[in-house]
């Protein structure tokens, strides 16, 4: 007969091993990272400039955007989600148990081969993250800062052809809005600790259900002041700051402009976060434990409402938020610049892509 324990720690690894959910930070959450990355170009990061009168004129359509991948892409079927799922997330720890930004694969090939060598012969503490034998793929611990610079090229691209003939090409800046605003999703995951972990729900520390509590629950139970409280924040760049010193002194004037370079030092950043996070739900929100039912089923923790709790978790929240809002205003403006900073000069359009198709991921190796 199994005992309690071994049922809860069996209970733990499948809870490891279970395919995640894509969410991060609900609806408002996504909104508010985009819509204040928008606010900051015309305020501080690109006053003045085309980028921020373009993209102001776009505010609501970018934050619509924005929650595209965990909306409109969700249900599109079993095919697309497998392979949507994954490009929300990066779990550190299964590609270095050092969690370094020295240490991290850069590519998804080297992620794939530090994964294989790690599943191979596991220093202590490492779970692979793989199942049932199985070898991990380039998926495994996902994709999400490689995402992101996919979508950061098509951004470029589109922005680049716009500039090709004597008017502005509206189709291709149309193009280039498109990515960017579902590029905005991408950032706001991997600012958010649960994103950065493999313990993303809490099975591993007693706090099941953590996730959504935090970035939906406690999120949507916000004043509509949240949305300047982000603001205000991120116009100090105090995050961006943060996130860039993830990035080691030497490498980091070419690297805080690479796409892929700047959002695992976010991840990195969020990581560092991790454990005070989960002490604020666990000193002043849980009430009981995870706990596995009669059934064998898992059991979330039991917690005091969001609404009740909101002002404990306040300060992280706004920062994380903000956090996410910087570094993509940041990438914005670079896309811009690395474009030839189009004019956008006879740019008209009604085009607004409420249901756009999936954009399949081309970084992966064809099997």
């Amino acid at each position: 007969m199994k005992t309690l324990k071994s049922v809860v720690s069996l209970a733990v690894v499948a809870a490891l091993l279970t395919p995640r959910p894509a969410h991060a930070w609900g609806e408002r959450g996504h909104d508010i990272v985009t819509r204040v990355a928008v606010r900051l170009l015309a305020a501080k990061v690109a006053k003045g400039t085309p980028l921020a009168t373009q993209f102001g004129r776009r505010e609501f359509m970018l934050g619509h955007l924005s929650n595209v991948p965990d909306i409109v892409w969700r249900n599109q079927g079993e095919a697309i989600e497998d392979v949507n799922a994954p490009t929300h997330f990066l779990d550190l720890e299964y590609l270095s148990p050092g969690v370094t930004f020295g240490t991290i694969p850069m590519t998804p090939a080297s992620a794939l081969a530090r994964m294989k060598e790690l599943c191979a012969a596991p220093p202590k503490g490492y779970v692979c993250p793989a199942r049932d034998g199985a070898r991990p793929d380039e998926s495994s611990a996902g994709t999400a800062p490689w995402r992101t610079g996919q979508l950061f090229r098509m951004t470029v691209d589109s922005l680049k052809a716009s500039r090709g003939g004597e008017k502005t090409d509206s189709a291709a800046v149309d193009r280039a809005l498109l990515t960017a605003g579902v590029m905005s999703h991408f950032v706001g995951d991997l600012g958010n600790p649960y994103h950065a972990t493999r313990n993303y729900d809490g099975w591993e520390t007693g706090q099941g259900g953590i996730h959504s509590y935090f970035e939906s629950a406690m999120v949507s139970s916000y004043r509509l002041a949240l949305d300047q409280e982000v603001m205000d924040a991120a116009l100090t760049g105090r995050g961006l700051e943060r996130v860039l010193q993830q990035i080691p002194a030497a490498g980091r004037p070419a690297l805080s402009r690479d796409p892929v370079a700047l959002t695992m030092a976010l991840a990195l950043d969020s990581y560092s976060r991790l454990d005070d996070l989960n002490a604020l739900d666990i000193k002043f929100a849980r009430l009981e434990p995870d706990r596995v039912g009669p059934d064998g089923k898992r059991l979330g923790a039991k917690r005091r409402d969001a609404d009740q709790m909101r002002f404990k978790f306040h300060q992280i929240a706004v920062e994380r938020l903000a956090t996410a809002a910087e570094v993509l205003a940041s990438l914005w403006l670079i896309a811009w610049e690395d474009a030839g900073r189009a004019d956008f000069k006879d740019y008209r359009s009604f085009a607004y892509p409420v249901a756009p198709e999936f954009i399949p991921p081309d970084y992966l190796i064809a099997k």
